[in-house]
């Protein structure tokens, strides 16, 4: 079951991965775009795998601005407008909508735990990659990242859980963390629909449709290898049956 959990992280984990790499190259990072790339990937891994009631519901906000802003208002709204919108309105909901499960579920530990891990293992892609001459596949690339964090991250929240506690984050209004967690969310999933549709749409010809374009070229091997990093994760915590995280 885990295995399966892990390869479905791991179809989200390759296209969101490779959009934001494009998207810091573009404004003219290079091997060391993978950092921020896996940090703001881990961390929303954490809460689709740690926090599922709000990674659901904001990934649907997300989607659904996505697919209205590019169908009923005909491209009307742009990119990065569309990803706003996304984000105020997942914001509002994450606010006023009492979920069942509301401030049991740790997100702000569990969102530090994603960033910091997806951080180190994206430094240790960045810092190979800048050794390699001409770098790595994006199939190997992803294989590794989503194996290695995943264990990495599995092995490591309940420490980053705590720490979380005594920096005093989940003290704070849980209303507030979990609406900034479901912005970021929906904001995410809203800019992932335009860089997977735009260019089949030729809507908004702006900086963003360079990263669009580069992401068809790599999305195949690059979900191919994050499929197998994600059974590969998924198999090794079984094995050393680690805890389920929405236990914690």
């Amino acid at each position: 079951m885990r295995t399966i959990v892990w390869c479905l992280i791991g179809l989200i984990h390759a296209p969101l991965f490779i959009g934001l790499v494009e998207l810091l190259r573009v404004h003219g990072w290079s091997h060391w775009a993978y950092v921020p790339a896996a940090a703001l990937a881990g961390a929303i891994g954490a809460v689709l795998y740690g926090a599922r009631e709000i990674s659901l519901m904001a990934t649907a906000i997300g989607g659904v601005v996505g697919v209205g802003a590019l169908i009923a208002l005909d491209g009307m709204v742009g990119f990065i407008e569309s990803a706003l919108l996304a984000a105020a309105l997942a914001a509002v909901v994450g606010a006023l909508v009492p979920f069942r499960a509301r401030c049991s579920r740790h997100v702000p530990g569990k969102t530090l735990a994603g960033l910091m891990t997806g951080a180190l293992v994206g430094t240790a892609v960045a810092l190979a990659d800048s050794l390699q001459p001409g770098g790595f596949a994006v199939f190997a690339v992803l294989l590794f990242l989503v194996s290695v964090n995943g264990v990495l991250y599995v092995s490591t929240v309940r420490g980053w859980v705590c720490l979380a506690r005594r920096l005093l984050l989940e003290s704070r209004p849980c209303q507030l963390i979990e609406a900034l967690v479901m912005a970021l969310l929906a904001g995410v999933a809203a800019g992932s629909v335009w860089l997977i549709s735009g260019p089949l749409l030729a809507v908004e010809q702006g900086w963003w449709m360079q990263a669009s374009l580069a992401l068809h070229q790599d999305l195949a091997q690059a979900v191919v290898g994050a499929v197998l990093g994600g059974a590969l994760a998924g198999m090794l915590l079984e094995l050393f049956r680690f805890p389920w995280v929405h236990e914690l």
